[in-house]
């Protein structure tokens, strides 16, 4: 303990494994509860193309989202820089997302948000359709608008779904941010990325006798 706990990189890895299992799930599981109230209590036309648009990144495999995400933030010819570019003009300067230590934990992140989103929607979705749609007419008469029919009926009545999607998140997480850092970095820059399955993952098949 005395060797490991001086060692930077296991504590670079474990901290990055808890940024990851605070900052994803909370953005994650926050978009996909509002994202579905949107969809159900608005009553927007088309919410099962809107369920199989979302659902996709879930069905598709780490490593094809990892290979899309790399693409997208390609310093050269990726998407991000692209459009920064065309907003900010010639003198624009890349942003090396998966090559700078200070933001490469972030752009993991935001590949894992995205790729998670849908799913947890769906299931909010579903969730949110078996609430009494009277006590939305109640709460209309009575005068509550929509951000506080929110909170005071809507949320506490999925609670329960929200409560038990936030377990399976978590442990999703620290099983996923392995393989995006796996394939997405490898670590890196500089060990920057590491997590704490892939530092086990190192020291385990690095350093094998």
């Amino acid at each position: 303990f005395k060797i490991i706990l001086k060692d930077m990189n296991f504590l670079r890895s474990f901290q990055n494994t808890l940024f990851l299992i605070v900052v994803v799930t909370i953005v994650t599981l926050s978009l996909a509860i509002i994202i579905a109230a949107i969809l159900v209590k608005e009553n927007i036309k088309g919410q099962n193309f809107y369920r199989v648009i979302f659902y996709i990144p879930n069905i598709l495999s780490v490593v094809v989202i990892s290979s899309i995400f790399s693409a997208i933030y390609d310093p050269s010819m990726g998407l991000l820089n692209g459009l920064f570019k065309m907003f900010s003009g010639e003198g624009y300067k890349s942003i090396q997302f998966l090559g700078d230590q200070g933001i490469v934990v972030y752009s993991i992140a935001g590949a894992m948000i995205w790729q998670a989103i849908g799913y947890y929607m769906v299931m909010y979705m579903a969730s949110m359709s078996s609430i009494p749609v009277h006590l939305y007419e109640a709460a209309d008469l009575e005068g509550a608008g929509r951000i506080k029919q929110f909170f005071s009926i809507t949320l506490p009545l999925v609670w329960n779904t929200v409560r038990t999607t936030l377990t399976f998140f978590v442990i999703s997480t620290i099983n996923l941010s392995f393989l995006f850092v796996k394939v997405m970095t490898g670590g890196g820059p500089d060990g920057a990325s590491e997590v704490f399955l892939s530092y086990l993952y190192k020291q385990a098949y690095n350093n094998a006798s």
